[in-house]
């Protein structure tokens, strides 16, 4: 008992650590994003979305599933984190050797040159990810949120001080790539003094292949998933425009931004579902508390935005950008069911299950690719937010998976969260941002009225209340 108690204080205090953290970044994110786009404009912040795009799926992919290794395992050695460390820093050298090879390929696909030189750029920072990874694996290994977040707060606030400050001074879409690198390669120091990995170039086969072998099917999960994002990058930059691109990009940035709290629980979620994963009634209880919890973090806030973004948009980044509030609500409602059922695909590496939240993946994301290229082809930017939302009945997959091992969650007040959050998220593509804003305080207030678990989920959210 003592150390359940202990693990619930423990993911508290890092949960309230991260929130803090994710505001004070969250809140720099958005200057840079507004200083950036509305001085860039959409050609140029097009150039930067694109080779994001590519970046970010490096970054998700190249650590093979091997870092989760090092969080779960029950007995773990010191030497088996400083091996996959040296084979991350062999491995990884040799990785960005070939991507600088390849780079004018994508500057060749998006038909903008420029898409080459920036992404070389950033080159140097995927090898420094994949090596601090070691480090910052271990600090969550050890339940230390409060340290994440302050890491996590610090390389992202010495990202957008740089990045505003350079667009400032008129560096162009470069700003925001060397203000990237600059962030990886804090991160990277800052994790190795929390927690420092005895440095080694040489790792030993026998060492590495058992954490090769666990991350495969976590490492194939974590790529068909990171290939949804790349649809920007490589769909709409070849389908439409690059400029289409920087739209659909800075709509996507803007849902991630209120979306941010959603990070906290999926950051916490692996390690806390791998300490309660033998106890089916607490698993059950976690997951049917959490869902609700983040439908109310994310929904509200994104309905909120949706019903005034035809003004605010404008208003903020110039009238350039508008097209963005169109597609805001396709984004937004993707992104909603992916937080709902965050903690399923964690559960499911809880116990091992990994192949089955692959295999999910392997589907949502290939219905995605052939609905975007399909729908962009014809409607543009609504055809990629369209495809978002006609996706949505795949995750029915990771609720039978879940059902099999823990038994059903409860499913309720998250569907009228969900339902109530619809309504205004949509109805700010055509309704004036006054006759939206009604449209919101009715549908949230008819919920809160109804469904007095909602009211009481509510209020213990506001109460950092756990969620255990």
């Amino acid at each position: 008992m003592p150390d359940n108690e202990d693990l619930k204080s423990r993911v508290l205090r890092g949960g309230i650590s991260l929130t803090i953290s994710q505001f004070v970044v969250a809140a720099l994110s958005l200057s840079s994003v507004l200083v950036a786009a509305r001085i860039l404009g959409p050609s140029n912040y097009g150039i930067v979305t694109v080779s994001f795009g590519i970046f970010y799926f490096l970054i998700f992919i190249l650590k093979l599933g091997m870092h989760v290794y090092l969080v779960q395992k029950p007995d773990l050695e010191e030497s088996e984190t400083s091996q996959i460390q040296a084979f991350y820093a062999n491995s990884g050298f040799f990785i960005c050797l070939f991507l600088w090879a390849i780079a004018p390929a994508a500057g060749w696909w998006t038909k903008q040159p420029e898409v080459t030189d920036a992404f070389r750029w950033l080159i140097p920072a995927v090898w420094i990810n994949m090596v601090s990874s070691a480090s910052i694996s271990m600090l969550e290994r050890d339940v230390r949120f409060v340290e994440i977040g302050f890491i996590e707060a610090f390389s992202q606030s010495a990202n957008y001080l740089l990045s505003i400050l350079l667009v400032l001074s008129g560096w162009g879409y470069m700003s925001l790539i060397i203000g990237t690198v600059v962030r990886y390669v804090v991160l990277g120091l800052v994790a190795y003094f929390l927690h420092p990995v005895p440095w080694s170039w040489r790792w030993r086969w026998k060492v590495v292949e058992p954490a090769l072998r666990y991350g495969a099917t976590y490492s194939v999960s974590d790529i068909l998933i990171s290939l949804k994002n790349l649809r920007v990058s490589l769909l709409v930059s070849r389908l439409v425009s690059v400029e289409a691109a920087g739209v659909v990009g800075i709509a996507i940035r803007l849902v991630e931004q209120l979306s941010m709290l959603r990070l906290i629980l999926l950051r916490m979620s692996v390690s806390v579902m791998a300490k309660i994963r033998d106890e089916p009634e607490k698993v059950r209880r976690v997951i049917s508390k959490g869902m609700a919890y983040q439908a109310l973090l994310n929904g509200a806030i994104c309905a909120l935005f949706s019903v005034v973004s035809t003004w605010i948009i404008p208003l903020v980044f110039d009238e350039r950008w508008l097209a963005s509030a169109s597609i805001f609500p396709f984004i937004a409602t993707g992104a909603l069911a992916i937080a709902i059922f965050d903690l399923h695909s964690s559960t499911l590496f809880a116990v091992g299950h990994n192949r089955e939240v692959a295999v999910f993946n392997f589907i949502y994301v290939g219905v995605l690719w052939i609905l975007s290229s399909m729908l962009t082809s014809q409607l543009g930017i609504w055809g990629y937010g369209l495809s978002e939302v006609l996706a949505l009945p795949i995750f029915w997959m990771l609720h039978r998976s879940v059902a099999k091992i823990y038994g059903s969650p409860n499913y309720w007040n998250t569907l009228w969260i969900f339902l109530a959050t619809v309504v205004p998220l949509f109805s700010g593509i055509f309704l004036s941002p006054p006759v939206g804003a009604g449209v919101f305080v009715l549908s949230y207030g008819l919920l809160f009225y109804l469904c007095r678990n909602v009211r009481s989920q509510l209020l213990e959210l506001l109460a950092f209340k756990r969620f255990a």
